[in-house]
């Protein structure tokens, strides 16, 4: 039975949303509707969740048809996929989102997203966490680093490697850490630095609780940072015994809080962050492999909704 799917998304059609896009024209393959709504056009509307949406065709038209107002209760499925940071902005679209998932399947589901943030969520899995620490106290970000000597520090709810810093026991950089805790901005998160960085950081993709494929990130030469969008490289992998056994840990939890795509991030057999926001990995798989994540996702989901 043809589906009625909203893709929250930005940039439908386009390189930059190219793991959402791929979502949506599987969709359009199996013969379901497919609209694209705009993050900021969502809006409670005397007791409806109203969206302006286009309806999507396909890339070649992408961003061409006109914006229609749509109720997304009279939706089936409903994709979340808007990149962080997770501000209020982000997360009010949950909350309201949240209001109507007993009647639409929503993906992920929104008060799983709420609650497990990404550089949080691995703090259930604390055997497989390097030292981890959250605080905006820069003397503990002092103690932390002069305990473990090279630290590797973060925003808590940026993603794409920005913001990321390194800093060490010997030349810490105060001035730098409380730049980054200007006024008002969310905890740092500060990790030992793995040297196993150099080898790369290894993203494994679920699909429904299930390894749906793993690729390894090198950073480029000089640069720790192994993102794609701060110039790392993709290349194939294989998954370690250890891997294999947070992975056995993890499914069931995802299926358990409704999460249907995650991508864990692994270095060193380290869990370093449990990304359930817009999680990729869509593409690069189908670049690696030639596997379509996609299909094994609407399958899941044509047997759910």
């Amino acid at each position: 039975m043809p589906l009625a799917v909203a893709v929250i998304s930005e940039k439908l059609g386009t390189y930059a949303s190219q793991d959402t896009t791929r979502i949506a024209d599987e969709a359009l393959a199996r013969g379901h509707t497919v609209h694209e709504v705009f993050p900021a056009a969502v809006s409670q509307v005397e007791g409806r969740l109203i969206a302006k949406a286009r309806r999507y065709t396909g890339a070649a038209a992408a961003g061409t048809q006109e914006r229609i107002r749509v109720d997304l209760a009279d939706m089936d499925v409903i994709h979340f996929r808007p990149n962080p940071p997770v501000d209020m902005s982000y997360l009010t679209t949950l909350y309201l989102l949240d209001r109507i998932k007993d009647q639409v399947l929503v993906i992920n589901d929104p008060e799983s997203i709420i609650s497990f943030p990404e550089k949080i969520f691995p703090l259930e899995f604390p055997e497989f966490l390097p030292p981890t620490l959250i605080s905006r106290d820069v003397d503990e970000i002092r103690d932390f680093t002069d305990r473990h000597r090279d630290v590797v520090i973060k925003p808590l709810y940026e993603y794409g490697g920005r913001g990321i810093a390194r800093v060490t026991s010997t030349a810490f950089d105060g001035e730098l850490v409380r730049a980054r805790l200007a006024e008002g901005s969310p905890p740092l998160v500060s990790q030992a630095f793995l040297p196993g960085i150099t080898a790369g950081d290894k993203r494994i993709f679920f699909i429904g609780g299930d390894v749906a494929g793993a690729f390894v990130r090198i950073p480029k030469h000089g640069s720790y940072i192994a993102n794609i969008a701060q110039g790392g490289s993709i290349h194939r992998t294989t998954i370690t015994p250890r891997e294999e056994e947070l992975a056995r840990l993890l499914g069931p939890k995802l299926v358990e809080r409704g999460i249907y795509i995650c991508g864990i991030d692994v270095i060193d057999d380290h869990v370093t962050e449990i990304n359930i926001t817009s999680s990729v990995g869509f593409s690069q798989i189908e670049e690696l492999y030639g596997e379509k994540p996609q299909v094994a996702l609407w399958d899941l989901i044509e047997k759910t909704a």
